[in-house]
């Protein structure tokens, strides 16, 4: 929705999907202090409905786990609906909405089993 680039690059983790040297998708994750924020899914068009997103996300918890957090949580816009259903379907639920720039933010958070 909005973005510092730079910053993301220096100070996030963004782990890549790759297929012979073509980055077909992206998960941005920021380690807070109490939980693992998905800043950022995405997946080539092209690409999109080969279950790349759940990949993504699926990789996000077990990095979420191995870092010991408990929690995972994540944003979009609720105009959205497929992503909010997807969100939802695996798992997330719906913590609260706001007003983000004449639309509606959706926060969702899942809780993750922590690697011992």
């Amino acid at each position: 929705m909005i973005a510092d680039y730079e910053r993301a690059l220096r100070e996030h983790r963004i782990d890549l999907v790759r297929r012979n040297g073509e980055i077909l998708g992206l998960i941005e994750m920021i380690f807070k202090t109490d939980h693992l924020l998905i800043e950022n899914v995405a997946v080539q068009p092209k690409c999109q409905g080969q279950g790349l997103g759940r990949r993504l996300l699926a990789h996000a918890e077990a990095v979420a786990a191995a870092e010991g957090y408990g929690t995972i949580r994540l944003f979009t816009n609720k105009l959205f609906r497929v992503n909010l259903k997807l969100y939802a379907g695996l798992g997330f639920g719906t913590d609260r909405e706001e007003p983000f720039k004449g639309g509606t933010k959706v926060w969702m958070s899942k809780a993750i089993n922590v690697a011992p």
